[in-house]
């Protein structure tokens, strides 16, 4: 079921070998039992290009399903030994660097044996991975919304603000008085239209703009060359309480209000390992978010 999967996402037994690290030979070998077993064709070579037969959407509707349920008898037959499992967590960079890691650290203190993959990505690219099972459980910032294949835990509401070097920006009328480098997130970035809407009346073609491709680049360049812009106060809460940096707090209307949520597919078997990573996330996150205090 798995290599029918990834043949029938990928439209290449090559691409799918390279993937799954078989040899053509072996995925050729599953597609025949497959096809063996249902007296018909799952997928037809037409050209240079591999498709799926109506025989093979049939199957593919149901393979999740069953994919699923193997891993959960693998599971429970493996149930004595569950701290030899894997968890493979896909992460936006800044809840990686600013809220997984402590976490992830306690977890395996606990699970030692325990192994955690770890993806960084854009956030389009990890919905595909969680989608196609590549990782089992993803960290995103991003606006409140259902979607019909996943299932959405919020964690925490980010307090979003403007972020200047030491107290050079003390409220929103400092963007008036002084010539600030405006430092923007990326354009695929989830709070760039918060940047653009909060701070679109200060942005004319006097002020001097960046775009920079991280949380730490922008970081970087408010320090060199004293610019501002938008992050989330758990980015920056080391930089505010030392002094380094200044945080504006906005007030953001209710469609703009940003959440870091887990994700994982619906169709997911949440093992007991994987429920008590979930467990404890959303207790640290918890616990770690009533102890911040914005003046």
């Amino acid at each position: 079921m798995i290599t029918l999967k990834t043949i029938a996402r990928l439209g290449s037994f090559t691409k799918a070998s390279e993937e799954l690290r078989y040899s053509q030979s072996t995925l050729t070998i599953h597609i025949q039992a497959i096809e063996k077993e249902l007296n018909g064709k799952v997928f037809e070579r037409i050209g240079k290009n591999i498709v799926i037969t109506d025989l093979g959407n049939e199957l593919l509707s149901i393979a999740d399903v069953i994919v699923k349920a193997h891993e959960k008898i693998e599971t429970l037959k493996n149930s004595r030994n569950l701290n030899e499992s894997t968890i493979r967590i896909g992460s936006q960079e800044s809840i990686a660097l600013y809220r997984l890691q402590p976490i992830i650290n306690e977890f395996q203190q606990t699970f030692p044996q325990i192994k955690i993959i770890q993806v960084l990505g854009q956030k389009s690219e990890l919905v595909d991975k969680l989608l196609t099972g590549e990782i089992d459980l993803l960290f995103v910032m991003q606006r409140p919304r259902d979607t019909a294949n996943v299932a959405a835990i919020d964690l925490v509401e980010e307090k979003m603000g403007i972020v200047g070097l030491g107290q050079n920006l003390q409220s929103l009328d400092d963007l008036k008085n002084k010539n600030f480098v405006f430092i923007y997130p990326k354009n695929d970035c989830t709070y760039r239209n918060v940047f653009e809407k909060y701070l679109g009346a200060y942005l004319d073609s006097r002020k001097n703009r960046i775009e920079a491709l991280s949380i730490e680049a922008i970081k970087q360049s408010i320090v060199v060359n004293s610019g501002v812009s938008i992050l989330p106060y758990s980015t920056v809460q080391r930089e505010v309480q030392s002094g380094q940096m200044s945080f504006f707090a906005l007030d953001l209307s209710l469609e703009d209000k940003i959440s870091t949520q887990l994700i994982y597919h619906k169709n997911k078997w949440l093992s007991p390992v994987l429920k008590e990573f979930i467990k404890l996330i959303e207790q640290e996150i918890h616990f770690s978010q009533s102890t911040f205090i914005i003046e």
